[in-house]
C-alpha cells in the first residue's frame, strides 16, 4: 500500500536501494497506468540509491490502446490525482528508508 487518504488506501510500486535507505522520489505513471516500464524506472532509480515510489493513480487499471487511455485521462478529476500524489508523498516521507 502506497499511501492513506482518510479511509482510502492507495497502492503503488516501491523500489528500495540495496543500502535500504536513500532520498525519496515519486515516479508518475504514464497515461497507460502503472505498467512494467514505470516499475522498471523505479528499479533503475533504486539502483542509483533512491527510494522510488510509483503510486497507482488508476487503481490497477491498465489501458490497452490510446483511445482507452485518453478516455481514462479525460474522465479523471485532476483534484483526485493531486490528492493521491500528495498522499503518496506523505507516505514516502514517513518511511524510515527515506
Amino acid at each position: 500500500d502506497a499511501g492513506q487518504d482518510g479511509d482510502r488506501t492507495g497502492h503503488g510500486y516501491l523500489a528500495l536501494p540495496a543500502s535500504g535507505k536513500g532520498p525519496g522520489v515519486i515516479v508518475i505513471q504514464e497515461w497507460w497506468g502503472l505498467v512494467d516500464h514505470i516499475k522498471d524506472v523505479c528499479d533503475r532509480l533504486a539502483d542509483l540509491g533512491f527510494v522510488a515510489l510509483a503510486p497507482d493513480l488508476y487503481g490497477g487499471w491498465i489501458a490497452h490502446d490510446g483511445d482507452e487511455a485518453g478516455e481514462m485521462m479525460q474522465n479523471r478529476p485532476a483534484e483526485e490525482g493531486a490528492r493521491q500524489l500528495a498522499g503518496a508523498v506523505d507516505w514516502l516521507l514517513a518511511r524510515d528508508e527515506v
